[in-house]
């Protein structure tokens, strides 16, 4: 029988002020000569670049355009990235799709990012850009690294949800409940692969007359529900079947 595992959804800037210390002279029969001066500070470089606000238009992340991460490891709306040309050394991803920036209450909507697959990181450009949510714009990027690895890819680890190739591990909700996390299938992640899954399917609120609802093969050991991508709303969730791996 299959076991079902529910997956939930789931520098500051240092400011220093140089005085100007303006010292008065007058003839003085005695004088004493003036102490030497002080070494100049000297300034120290910042540890990391820091994401700057920038203007959501269409410009921003255009189709085609690269960038490089702020904060390597970051993913999704943890991460941050900087607009750099192709041909810079700094140039780490491709932007391959990007939606349009939307405003007022259709940006309020789920729409999500809607990734091609083999997306390494879908990038939400409002956070990206520190955008004033207030201002109700939200766009999203796509990126696909210029170089390996690709997290994206079937059994990377990683990318916009789970495809069918991808593995996972067994773990603990917040909430204490059964669910699964993503993991790299050659075991170079900081988890073990445990299963892989092998089948997906999406689950039919409404069922017509007539219909058969899929169901995962014999053979597989868990199944388990896997997120809307980020940002969506899906109305009929999507199950993966997933056998252990040898």
């Amino acid at each position: 029988m299959t076991r079902t595992l529910l997956r939930g959804a789931g520098t500051g800037l240092a400011l220093f002020t140089a005085g100007l210390l303006l010292v008065g002279c007058r003839p003085a029969e005695h004088a004493r000569p003036a102490p030497p001066p002080s070494p100049s500070p000297t300034a120290t470089p910042s540890p990391a670049a820091s994401p700057t606000t920038a203007r959501l238009d269409d410009s921003y992340f255009a189709e085609g355009s690269c960038a490089r991460a702020l904060d390597p490891g970051g993913s999704g709306t943890g991460a941050h990235y900087e607009m750099v040309p192709c041909d810079s050394p700094g140039a780490e991803a491709e932007v391959t799709k990007r939606s349009g920036a939307l405003t007022g209450v259709a940006a309020a909507l789920p729409h999500g990012a809607d990734c091609p697959d083999g997306t390494d990181v879908a990038l939400d450009l409002t956070r990206n850009a520190l955008t004033d949510v207030a201002n109700n714009r939200s766009a999203w990027a796509c990126l696909r690294n210029l170089h390996d690895p690709h997290p994206g890819d079937p059994g990377g680890g990683g990318g916009v949800g789970i495809v069918v190739g991808d593995c996972v591990y067994a773990t603990k909700s917040a909430s204490g409940s059964d669910t699964v996390a993503e993991t790299r299938c050659d075991g170079k992640g900081d988890h073990k692969p445990e299963y892989k899954v092998d089948k997906e399917y999406v689950k039919q609120t409404v069922h017509l007359k007539g219909s058969t609802e899929a169901t995962c093969p014999d053979e597989a050991t868990v199944s388990f529900t896997i997120p809307a991508p980020p940002g969506t709303l899906a109305m009929n969730p999507t199950v993966a079947c997933a056998e252990p791996v040898d």
